[in-house]
């Protein structure tokens, strides 16, 4: 009896001190990190997910936003994420003590709309009919972004009255569109505003075909120039000419699938015109992205 109680003492004392000897192996390998997850308020956030980085230690965050984890010791970094926030990684410290704070993810927002323009002479020059304008406009942004604009002249508008211009050259109004681009900057979830520029048309009367059948003819007596009657009156030419774009707008997201957009266009003045700038007004409905 006395060798079994003897047997049972040695056995305990051998698996008590190997216990130890393993449990000190581990702590050597391991260490453990406490901590918390929370939102940009300060609220926690149950349900997060704690992980080293690369590694296979995962645990999720109790009701209160803390968490507990055992990683190897040579890890240099946690990454917490929670659904619907952005992940966020941090490096661990010697005091295994991590607090983690969330944010919003920035999703990205993009869109397409057609679009509606009504464009009117606003400078000094021969006088023209305002044009309607149709196209399509579309792009994307998180806090920046882009968008492209490109709309052309409605079937009907244009230059009609060929006692005025000259009749052939309406068609030259049909060629060109007018197309934009810029950038895009959210100031809130549902409103953003864009600037940008680009290439359009300029339009209006051809200053040196201008004489209404009149001309003036030189007398070397007076050294002057004397009004005559023209037999031949000459045409205003319509004419148009490419030309740059500036252009300023805001977008408003009216629910997650619509939105409207609009803004004001200036089509500068072009070379071969007499000074005829434009203004374009634009409106725009289409669907998110």
């Amino acid at each position: 009896m006395k060798k079994l109680i003897a047997a049972l003492i040695f056995a305990l004392t051998v698996g008590t001190a190997m216990a130890q000897t393993a449990t000190e192996q581990k702590s050597a390998t391991t260490k453990v990190i406490t901590g918390a997850v929370i939102d940009k308020n300060g609220n926690p956030l149950p349900g997060a997910i704690v992980s080293a980085t690369g590694g296979a230690e995962t645990v999720t965050a109790d009701a209160d936003g803390t968490f507990t984890i055992e990683v190897p010791i040579w890890l240099k970094s946690l990454t917490a994420s929670y659904p619907g926030l952005g992940e966020t990684k941090m490096k661990t410290n010697a005091l295994n003590q991590m607090i983690f704070t969330l944010k919003s993810r920035k999703r990205t927002h993009g869109f397409i709309n057609l679009v509606g323009q009504y464009r009117t002479q606003i400078s000094s020059g021969l006088p023209v009919p305002a044009q309607g304008e149709f196209g399509i406009m579309g792009g994307a942004y998180r806090s920046w972004g882009g968008y492209v604009k490109v709309v052309i002249r409605c079937v009907g508008g244009g230059i009609k009255d060929p006692d005025y211009f000259h009749y052939e050259d309406e068609e030259r109004f049909d060629v060109l569109p007018t197309t934009t681009f810029g950038v895009i900057k959210r100031l809130s979830n549902k409103f953003a505003v864009f600037l940008g520029g680009g290439v359009g048309f300029d339009f209006g009367g051809d200053a040196y075909g201008i004489c209404d059948g009149y001309d003036y003819k030189y007398d070397p007596v007076t050294d002057d120039y004397t009004e005559v009657k023209d037999h031949d009156p000459h045409y205003r030419y319509a004419t148009q000419s490419v030309t740059g774009v500036a252009e300023v707008g805001g977008l408003f997201r009216i629910s997650n699938k619509l939105n409207v957009t609009a803004g004001v266009s200036y089509i500068m003045h072009g070379c071969e015109v007499n000074n005829n700038g434009n203004l374009g007004i634009f409106l725009g409905f289409g669907l998110n992205l």
